[in-house]
Order: C-alpha cells, then sequence, then structure tokens
C-alpha cells in the first residue's frame, strides 16, 4: 500500500496523544503547529528532500539564478532536441568563471556556459537537495515519506517535554489538566530522555550522505 502522508491536523492530534494532552488544554494548537514545524527544520537538515528541478531562463545569457536549494551537486543546460549538457562546478579558489557556483540562495553560471543561451530555447536542470516544506495551513501534508513523519514526530514530542522541563509552571498546569499528577520531574526526564536516544539513532539512520 502506498504511503500517504498526514496533513496538519493529523500530526498535530499524533503530537497531543504524544505528549498526553489529547484535549489540548496544556499546549494551544498553535504551539503545536510550532512544534510540528520546528521538528520538519531539524529533520530536514539532516534528512533534505533530494529532487531534480527544471528552471527557466528570464533572459538571454543570464548568469545568477535564485534557488532554494541547501546544496546542488549538477547543473546541465537543456534544450529541446539535444543531450543536456552539463556544466561543470568551479573548484578553484582563483577564478569564479571555472564553472557552476552555489552561494546565499544565489546559483551563478561562468559566462562560457551562459554565452549561447536564449531563454525562448534553453532551460536549466538542477539536481540537489531542497529544504522540505513547512506546513501553514491545517489541510497542508507533511513534506516527507514515512520515515520522515516518524522523525518529525519524535522530534516534536522530545520539544515538547523538554518545554515542559523547563517551564515550570507549564508543567504544573500539565499536571493538573491532563490527569498526569502521578509524573515526577525525575520521570519527565526520563521521558525526554527516551526521546532524546529515539531521536539521536533515527538521526544516525537518516542521514543523508549528499553527494557534491
Amino acid at each position: 500500500m502506498a504511503y500517504t502522508a498526514p496533513d496538519r491536523t493529523t500530526l498535530r492530534a499524533a503530537l497531543a496523544r504524544d505528549l498526553r494532552d489529547p484535549a489540548l488544554e496544556t499546549f494551544t494548537e498553535e504551539e503545536l503547529n510550532d512544534l510540528l514545524n520546528l521538528a520538519v527544520v531539524e529533520v530536514g537538515r539532516v534528512y533534505p528532500k533530494q529532487q531534480v528541478q527544471e528552471i527557466a531562463l528570464d533572459d538571454d545569457h543570464q548568469e545568477v539564478f535564485v534557488i532554494e536549494a541547501q546544496s546542488i551537486f549538477r547543473v546541465e543546460v537543456l534544450q529541446e532536441g539535444y543531450d543536456p549538457s552539463g556544466i561543470p562546478f568551479n573548484g578553484s579558489e582563483y577564478t569564479a568563471q571555472g564553472g557552476w557556483d552555489l552561494h546565499a540562495g544565489n546559483l551563478y553560471l561562468p559566462r562560457f556556459a551562459t554565452r549561447g543561451l536564449v531563454a525562448d530555447d534553453h532551460s536549466l536542470r538542477i539536481w540537489g537537495y531542497w529544504p522540505r516544506e513547512l506546513m501553514s495551513d491545517d489541510a497542508d501534508t507533511l513534506d516527507g515519506d514515512a520515515e520522515c513523519e516518524y522523525a518529525v514526530r519524535t522530534v516534536s514530542t522530545l520539544n515538547g517535554y523538554q518545554r515542559l522541563q523547563n517551564d515550570r509552571l507549564l508543567f504544573q498546569q500539565w499536571l493538573t489538566n491532563t490527569g498526569n499528577t502521578d509524573v515526577s520531574p525525575n520521570q519527565l526526564a526520563q521521558t525526554a530522555d527516551l526521546y532524546q536516544s529515539q531521536w539521536r539513532e533515527m538521526r544516525n539512520r537518516l542521514r543523508t550522505l549528499q553527494r557534491v
């Protein structure tokens, strides 16, 4: 059966259960949404989204392109009727014209590669790693696979329990509002440590060996 990514409402309900606050008597929906997106960012750092993206040219001989990739490893020029033409990476410390380079979200192409580019005839194909999309609406689905989902749940739950550890008033509300009066600070710390260990194991397993 094919995997279907959950939406934010489903993930938020799962996180509330994991935090033993299913009726949201301690955490608000907004706080849980923030915990989920924080986890998406953290998981995305070690498990980014690998994809191929095609980019249209705005102008002839265009040398600079704004892209959202965290890192890229291949750049090709596309033209209908011709095989893709790769542009080498600039491995030189002394010139900016040795090949393509990525800096601060800008992809720079050397002049030898852009000299013959025509906006109506050419496009670029970028191979690389992109950050995972954040969820801004309850209907938004998680940008990831099943492993990403459980990593996001683990990290968001860990961050939630750490908030309880660091905020004594919030911890007291959690104890009384959710019927968790049998949980001591030491037990709370053990629970947070358990999720920390789970995330450490997941992180080592999911860490993407990125091509360069």
